[in-house]
């Protein structure tokens, strides 16, 4: 075969699918999102870029909106400009990662949208269409998995509900796999239900994941159908992950399929989760992952209330004579002491704002630490005993320092 392109091979799936063509031999070719912008570009556009490929797979998609594309511009009218640009292109086969329970009528507004994006497909005619609907994809990197990770990590696991909602997660090497196998597979289905080879509970997926980090057996602590839904809310103010509502009401209902499409494209059943997490045991990377998803965010919370914080009360509610004293100490008095009292206040408050609403975050934290390192080394120049309080308000400066650089460190560029 002249080759494959993978479109969205820096996302999770897209970047184990390349691999695993890699891995089979096959030709293939890693694309970006700067590439293939499904969003943007129109059907001329990009079949200029699939000049040459007989096989196209699609693993763009969004589970939520971002705040520049939406649900319909990327799995719906992004899936179609895709398709009419294979056909345009003379691609033979484009393969679509869709999700399981896709479906026009669905509630969710996910599962609608992906049900749409099938639906726009389906109305494309001379292009054979092979759709893939994977159920929870678990690995590591992956948002389920990484979210079911962290929360089998916590000290006393969560039970949803009743614990026994019904999922039938794959791996994500096992899907890859499935996925490598389609693009030479000869009449291959229309739709394929990527499953694994059995249902089992949320309870059964928190002790498999809890199992595979190495960590001991403990009580699950129960949460109502109530405090799962505030947490799912809250989820969806701070995004965390992918636990909100729509998610919680898609485990509710059970995310279960007939396995045999998998193992008819395979040759063999699906590998049960076990047994593929203990292909790759978990390293210490995983571990950290699973134990810092959760304080990620709340450390990035925490700092920009710290900075929202002190920003507003240098505006009046601390009395600014006090302030004054200190400048003073510094050779600052009258305007230009009010000037530096009022330019910091403002840049922490805008700061701190910036911070809470992840804008930038790695660059927020970088202007963040400037300004820490500035005021410590500017307290060099003040009297001792600002160094030697009880409560030591400047030497803190050095675990704020250092939760800003870790905050950066935990940031991962968007490719």
């Amino acid at each position: 075969m002249a080759g494959v392109i993978v479109v969205g091979s820096s996302g999770f799936i897209g970047g184990h699918v390349f691999a695993a063509l890699l891995k089979a031999g096959i030709g293939a070719t890693a694309t970006d999102r700067a590439e293939f912008d499904l969003s943007r570009q129109g059907p001329d556009a990009l079949a200029k870029k699939l000049a040459g490929a007989e096989v196209v797979v699609n693993c763009v998609g969004l589970a939520r909106d971002a705040r520049v594309d939406n649900l319909e511009s990327v799995n719906v009218e992004g899936a179609r400009r895709l398709a009419e640009a294979c056909k345009l292109a003379g691609v033979k086969r484009l393969i679509h990662i869709s999700t399981l329970g896709a479906d026009v009528a669905d509630a969710s507004r996910f599962q609608r949208a992906k049900g749409e994006g099938e639906a726009a497909l389906a109305a494309i005619q001379g292009l054979e269409i092979v759709i893939v609907r994977p159920s929870l994809v678990i690995g590591p990197g992956g948002a389920s998995g990484d979210f079911f990770s962290a929360l089998a990590a916590l000290p006393f696991p969560p039970r949803l509900a009743s614990g026994a909602w019904r999922v039938q997660p794959l791996h994500i090497d096992e899907l890859a796999e499935l996925v490598a196998r389609l693009t030479t597979t000869v009449n291959p289905p229309k739709i394929i239900d990527a499953v694994g080879p059995a249902a089992m509970t949320t309870d059964d997926l928190t002790r498999t994941l809890r199992n595979w980090l190495g960590l001991e057996a403990r009580p699950f602590v129960g949460l109502s159908k109530g405090a799962l839904g505030l947490l799912a809310w809250l989820n969806e103010v701070f995004e965390i992950g992918p636990g909100d509502r729509e998610f919680v009401s898609l485990l509710e209902r059970g995310n279960v399929a007939d396995p045999a499409g998998v193992t008819a494209a395979l040759g063999r059943p699906p590998t049960d989760l076990a047994h593929s997490l203990a292909l790759t045991p978990s390293t210490l990377a995983d571990f950290w992952r699973a134990r810092l998803y959760f304080l990620q965010p709340l450390l990035r919370l925490s700092l920009a209330a710290l900075w929202f914080g002190t920003g507003f009360v240098s505006f009046g509610l601390f009395p600014p004579s006090e302030f004054y004293v200190m400048l003073g100490e510094l050779g600052l008095s009258g305007p230009a002491a009010e000037v530096a009292l009022f330019s910091v206040a403002g840049a922490n408050v805008v700061l701190g704002i910036l911070l809470m609403v992840k804008w930038r975050t790695s660059l927020v934290a970088k202007a963040m630490l400037a300004l820490v390192v500035l005021f410590s080394c500017a307290a060099l120049l003040l009297p001792h005993e600002y160094w030697l309080t009880p409560f030591a308000p400047i030497l803190k400066n050095l675990p704020i320092g250092v939760a800003l650089l870790a905050l950066i460190g935990m940031e991962r560029a968007k490719r």
